[in-house]
């Protein structure tokens, strides 16, 4: 199979990243927005090979990341696909890292003997929306909490401690990912390709978000609060700041979210002014969703 891109992360110069991943837009297949938008969060962290019928991507620094482990398809699958694809993932991602894999398609959803063919396998539907608007629409009812651009360690160090806390972490290895994730969210906004916001309520981080730049385009990511701080207005002010931050930054024309369908973070990002735009359907490992 000719591979008509590829992108390692291995030992490339820190600026030759951005380019790289330009690279893959120019010549690759993918249309999908929310998978395409998966790409800028990974930035030169991803390893991606693109062919002419799928798309690999891995992060051998982070094998638990799932958006780093993926294999992406131009087609939904027909049940004879099932086991191919299973295989090609395996064979791309490697086996230690399927467990956190997953194989995703442009096209909307196959028929029901499909996703019985992966159950059968071991694997589940996992879909994703993407939304999109290129002007916000500021919506009464945000939060008088302060929300902070992070920028110095301590407040990097905060921002771990808060998301160790809302994920309920007990594992070392756990932890670890974390740190090595908000390592690369940090050096990512340090060189100017994203941004993290915190709100504060009595002194504490009591919710985050973040937004990655690429491509003209600034995807949100990581929009979480406490559980004590929901329906506050915390999420809605750190949309706001977020995408107000995004929309001062150069070449950047369009606000992107991507949600799970019945979540409801997307009637949230509705309320501002996004609008559905793709639905990019998968499956991954039973068991592996938190």
């Amino acid at each position: 199979m000719e591979v008509l891109v590829s992108s390692a992360s291995q030992g490339a110069a820190a600026d030759e990243g951005p380019r790289q991943v330009d690279l893959q837009y120019e010549h690759g297949w993918l249309r999908s927005l929310a998978l395409r938008s998966d790409l800028v969060i990974l930035g030169d962290l991803a390893d991606v090979q693109i062919t002419e019928t799928w798309i690999s991507v891995r992060t051998p620094t982070m094998s638990q990341l799932r958006l780093g482990n993926a294999v992406l398809l131009p087609r939904p699958p027909e049940v004879e696909d099932v086991p191919r694809w299973i295989e090609r993932l395996e064979h791309e991602v490697g086996k230690a890292s399927v467990r956190y894999g997953r194989i995703a398609w442009e096209g909307g959803r196959p028929p029901e003997d499909v996703y019985r063919a992966f159950r059968d396998a071991g694997f589940e539907p996992y879909d994703s929306l993407s939304m999109r608007t290129s002007l916000l629409h500021p919506r009464v009812g945000a939060s008088a909490a302060a929300v902070r651009l992070v920028s110095s360690d301590e407040e990097w160090a905060e921002l771990l401690g808060f998301q160790t806390q809302i994920s309920h972490i007990s594992t070392s290895e756990d932890r670890d990912f974390l740190s090595v994730r908000l390592n690369h969210y940090q050096s990512s906004s340090e060189s100017g390709r994203g941004a993290w916001f915190t709100a504060y309520s009595d002194g504490r981080v009591a919710g985050a978000c973040g937004v990655a730049l690429g491509h003209g385009i600034a995807r949100l990511q990581g929009l979480e609060t406490s559980t004590q701080h929901r329906r506050t207005g915390i999420a809605l002010s750190l949309v706001e700041a977020a995408c107000d931050w995004a929309m001062q930054q150069r070449d950047v024309h369009q606000l992107v979210a991507v949600v799970d369908p019945d979540y409801h973070a997307r009637r949230l990002f509705q309320s501002v002014g996004f609008q559905p735009h793709d639905l990019a359907c998968a499956v991954v490992p039973v068991g592996s969703l938190v």
